[in-house]
């Protein structure tokens, strides 16, 4: 990358297995009308030729882009966004899916609104939705929120309680690549990406939400979501595995997020919000384990909570352990 050049937006693109969609992806940010940005692509321990494919965009980018190869796999997005926002320069930040796609506008406009409404985070409401062949009559149009969104940017409530009850609601939406960030915002208030298996945006996002001074809301379709294998939760685990699985994000996830709540002055003088968005973490892990209950015992949920958490400080694991078989029970006796 050229040392000299000082870009404007830095987008960064966790890479890991994508040789077959990535070039779609980098082809999509050479068309950009804007084209004052870096790309900042951090490999993830690939084990097939996704390096070699990002590479092989160098000349094309002219000195615009970045590779960088992380030394062996880290199991989720965090550490490369991370990794990303580290070697990052821009006034902005977008983090993109190395499957998915962006309309040829779609720097300009987020560039643009973000200066316009001085926006710590723009937010994209809307979107489209495309088959992995990128079949454009397979593409549909797609409203990533799950409230009603109007049909001009539109500044979000800085009423912090307000804010968290929308978010009970999905009203922020939880994927990294539906936001466009103020590179200075993040620095400053140290918003990283926890390292967990999964679920690391989600606790990400709620930072955000109850750290952004201005937060804009964009409704104009700009990213393309590719529906494929590399971007869709496909699970194999057995259901011993699919509870070890969610027990990560579960325990070190509710630690982080209620450390972080616990340094804001609002939360600290409404424990009950405090609460509530502790509580509303924990049900979206425990959500994930609930195929897997059916095929397990309490004696058996039991043990493996038990022993994963026993390998660790080893706190509170009979009572976790007892928690957990308590949920069991009780989604058992509401059939």
């Amino acid at each position: 990358m050229n040392k000299n050049f000082s870009p404007t937006v830095s987008v960064i693109i966790p890479l890991y297995n994508a040789e077959k969609y990535l070039p779609a992806t980098l082809e999509s940010l050479l068309a950009q009308t804007f084209t004052d940005f870096e790309v900042i692509v951090v490999d993830d321990g690939s084990t097939d030729s996704s390096v070699t494919v990002a590479e092989n965009f160098f000349a094309d980018f002219g000195g615009r882009l970045k590779v960088i190869a992380l030394p062996e796999n880290t199991g989720s997005g965090a550490v490369p966004r991370n990794e990303g926002l580290k070697f990052s320069s821009g006034e902005y930040v977008f983090f993109m899916d190395s499957d998915d796609m962006l309309t040829a506008d779609g720097l300009a406009e987020l560039y643009g609104s973000a200066k316009n409404f001085r926006a710590d985070v723009v937010h994209m409401t809307r979107g489209f939705i495309c088959s992995e062949d990128l079949n454009p009559d397979a593409t549909i149009e797609a409203d990533w929120d799950k409230i009603p969104s109007r049909d001009v940017p539109e500044l979000e409530t800085t009423d912090l309680a307000a804010r968290v009850e929308k978010m009970f609601a999905t009203a922020y939406g939880w994927a990294p690549w539906i936001k466009f960030l103020r590179r200075d915002f993040l620095i400053a208030n140290n918003i990283k990406f926890p390292e967990l298996r999964i679920s690391e945006d989600v606790v990400w996002t709620i930072e955000l939400v109850c750290l952004a001074e201005r937060w804009l809301r964009f409704p104009k379709r700009l990213y393309i979501y590719r529906r494929s294998n590399n971007s869709m939760m496909r699970s194999r685990r057995s259901a011993a595995e699919e509870v070890r699985f969610w027990l990560d994000p579960l325990i070190k996830g509710v630690d982080g997020l209620d450390e972080f709540l616990g340094g804001i002055k609002f939360f600290a003088q409404n424990p009950a919000y405090r609460f509530e968005v502790t509580n509303f973490f924990v049900k979206m892990q425990l959500a994930g384990m609930l195929d897997a209950f059916d095929d397990l015992s309490n004696a058996e949920v039991y043990e493996i909570v038990h022993e994963d958490l026993s390998h660790g400080d080893g706190k509170h694991a009979a009572l976790i352990s007892n928690l957990m078989v308590f949920m069991n029970y009780y989604r058992n006796t509401r059939r």
